[in-house]
């Protein structure tokens, strides 16, 4: 069996070739930094991924190295610190390179407020082109459906875009306008939790 290698020796020559977002390989900007820039706060809403179910979307730029983020994305026993609606996350299990993470939290439903859980299987984080991707789905709980996309772009030596994707469906019957909400919110939650603990300062980066 071959040696396992750390982390970050893995994935370094990742960022040795990659050219970086904040200017792209026409010399222009990079129109999804610039938009953070400008705006000055982490930004999300819902949208449509190749199907038609809708996610929860939030992107932000992070004060951090890509790998640093990388690395902080996959601390699945820190993850109650990174979300504040989180009422317990903790790693269950493993399957090969898997992890499975139990998570309760509340979600509000109209008037209605209940405490639903979940396991989700992380897969082993993944180069695609310059960025990392870790990906989640729903194993057991009370969702119909679940999936998660943390994705993590190098902007330059120095700093990193961090967009997060979730799905979920859950199997009590509830207006889309309001999973709309939840997952929206969620995902802004998880996006500033785990930027501020990668980068070390809560708020949002403004200048490159």
């Amino acid at each position: 069996m071959r040696p396992r290698l750390p982390f970050l020796r893995v994935l370094a020559p990742v960022f040795v070739l990659a050219l970086p977002l904040a200017a792209r390989a026409d010399g222009t900007a990079d129109p999804q930094v610039t938009r953070l820039l400008q705006a000055k706060r982490t930004l999300n809403w819902n949208h449509t991924l190749g199907g038609t179910e809708r996610y929860g979307h939030a992107e932000a730029l992070v004060d951090a190295p890509a790998d640093a983020v990388a690395k902080k994305a996959t601390e699945f026993g820190q993850y109650r610190t990174f979300h504040r609606k989180f009422a317990t996350a903790r790693v269950v299990g493993k399957e090969g390179e898997k992890t499975d993470v139990y998570m309760r939290y509340p979600v509000t439903i109209g008037k209605l407020t209940i405490e639903l859980q979940e396991t989700m299987r992380f897969s082993p984080i993944r180069s695609v082109g310059s960025a990392f991707v870790l990906e989640a789905h729903a194993l057991q709980g009370d969702m119909k459906r679940g999936h998660t996309i943390i994705t993590i772009k190098p902007v330059d030596a120095k700093h990193a875009l961090l967009q997060v994707d979730v799905l979920l469906v859950p199997k009590l019957p509830a207006p889309q306008s309001f999973i709309d909400e939840e997952l929206r919110d969620g995902a802004l939650d998880f996006v500033n939790g785990l930027k501020d603990k990668a980068q070390g300062w809560v708020g949002p980066v403004t200048q490159l």
